[in-house]
């Protein structure tokens, strides 16, 4: 199993400079194309209802303003994938597809192999936006999470987040190509006094069938979430990248892992990958 197909959506407003870099750095790795996904405007139902007071002049302008705003963004979203292109001399496109970003995204998202998103440095830009729910909860595909600073490596050194779940389960198989590349591989586990599942030396034998050495390590949970404990085992690890399971009742902001609330991810300085 390999990444053949890595997807950033580009809107031509918000910053995607380190999803595309980190799409473009695993792409070269993996020999993958880079997919910038645009949603151009529809300028029918961007429009607001007409009513008959509505002269033809003035429709025109407005529809004529749309346009012309919704090919300056087509046109950032392009200088924004050939600057990071060019920088590693990789192999990728822009896809223009009409509509909007969230449907798109849920729609072509589900033809790759990983979707690289940009998580804004606001505390509501990972939970409130439309775009990174649909990567997460509607393309079926594992998601990396790219933090607004520029990491040094990447997914060199990978600590797996474990509690035997079938969430876990899934993040640990949607990593499987940048597991089985890693120097180093953790599986973490935070005690909470109670499980599910097969239990953590299980997964390391699994790994180890894939032929990808991995170690056990089991924390007690801290006196803050579970959230905090994984990012502190992470940075202690010295990881460069965090993988976990994600499920959820109906919003982003309620996605949990075991009881981490994406939320509390939030301050990761490294990229996460995680699936739902």
């Amino acid at each position: 199993m390999s990444y053949k197909r890595i997807m950033v959506p580009l809107n031509g407003m918000d910053d995607a400079g380190q999803a595309l870099r980190l799409a473009f750095d695993l792409g070269q790795r993996f020999e993958a194309e880079v997919i910038g996904l645009h949603a151009a405007t529809e300028t029918s139902s961007a429009l607001p209802y007409m009513g008959e007071s509505m002269s033809g002049a003035l429709l025109d302008n407005m529809v004529a303003a749309l346009e012309k705003e919704s090919a300056a963004r087509q046109q950032a979203a392009q200088a924004a994938l050939d600057e990071a292109r060019q920088a590693v001399s990789g192999n990728g496109q822009l896809m223009v597809r009409k509509g909007a970003e969230d449907d798109m995204l849920a729609q072509y998202g589900r033809l790759a192999d990983l979707v690289v998103v940009a998580r804004g440095a606001s505390d509501t830009a990972l939970s409130e936006s439309p775009t990174m729910q649909a990567a997460i909860m509607n393309t079926g595909r594992p998601v990396l999470v790219a933090p607004p600073e520029r990491a040094g490596t990447v997914a060199r050194n990978i600590v797996v987040a474990w509690n035997g779940s079938a969430q876990a389960a899934r993040a640990l198989g949607a990593a499987m190509p940048l597991l089985s590349q890693a120097d180093t591989v953790t599986l973490l586990q935070i005690d909470e006094g109670s499980g599910e599942g097969p239990p953590i030396e299980d997964a390391v034998d699994y790994l180890a069938a894939h032929g990808c050495q991995a170690k056990a390590l089991t924390q007690p949970h801290g006196h803050g979430s579970i959230g905090d404990d994984l990012l502190l085992a992470a940075h202690n690890q010295g990881a460069d990248l965090l993988v976990m399971g994600a499920y959820s009742h109906n919003r982003i902001r309620e996605l949990v892992f075991g009881g981490a609330t994406l939320e509390a991810l939030l301050d990761a300085t490294i990229p996460v990958l995680m699936i739902h």
